[in-house]
């Protein structure tokens, strides 16, 4: 991909913003841009943490599988957000499982160099430090939704963040394009796939939502998802 076209990915992450016209070509410079499919694996378990990564475009899912083959999902990210930062908090492995959920454009750069430029920019650390505070507290909230919330207070729980997350804020309520399929969904609360399409229609009929494949919309304001 051409160094024009990476450099303007980089200029719209928010995380580097304010950094200097030559940091920002060395940012370019020392990161890779490749485009992943939906469904690929970005790292496993016991992979070598040693790159951090930035998604420009996409969805990423970071998950755990236990002995059993059960799955438990930490995180959905979207564009705008980094991932692996593992590499970065002294973790020689990855601890969980980094899957495409929607066709993704990520620049990943070598924790070295990562580092290196956090050293010379105050700004980029405490930006870094910010976002890992804020990963670990949506982290939190997901576990305490998981242990404490019924079934379909977990999806309407989920919504409710999903749309915050990746919506966009329309004069009627809210949009999100494209929505994700029911058992993604099942697999993302830990419910039942025939649960979440229950849920989606009540919703529905109650007319707070409307979806498809394509799109999920929100009549009104956030607060019809909350449990």
């Amino acid at each position: 991909m051409a160094e024009k076209t990476k450099l303007w990915y980089l200029q719209n992450f928010n995380m580097f913003e304010g950094m200097s016209p030559k940091m920002m070509m060395e940012l370019a410079q020392n990161t890779s841009m490749q485009n992943n499919s939906k469904k690929e694996i970005i790292y496993f378990p016991e992979d070598a943490s040693n790159t951090i990564y930035f998604l420009k475009a996409g969805k990423i899912k970071i998950y755990r599988l236990s002995e059993d083959g059960k799955t438990t999902t930490l995180q959905l990210l979207g564009p705008g957000e980094i991932f692996g930062e593992s590499a970065i908090l002294g973790q020689d492995t990855h601890d969980n499982i980094a899957e495409v959920v929607e066709d993704a454009v990520v620049c990943a750069m070598d924790k070295r160099d990562f580092q290196d430029l956090m050293e010379k920019s105050p700004n980029l650390t405490l930006s870094v430090n910010k976002f890992i505070g804020w990963r670990l507290r949506k982290i939190q909230a997901h576990v305490e939704d998981l242990v404490f919330k019924n079934a379909s207070q977990r999806i309407t729980s989920f919504l409710h963040r999903y749309v915050e997350t990746f919506g966009k804020k329309m004069v009627d309520g809210w949009m999100v394009r494209p929505f994700l399929t029911h058992q993604e969904i099942a697999d993302l609360t830990a419910t039942a796939r025939q649960t979440v399409n229950q849920v989606l229609n009540e919703l529905a009929e109650q007319d707070v939502i409307k979806f498809s494949r394509r799109f999920l919309q929100l009549k009104g304001d956030l607060d019809q998802l909350e449990t």
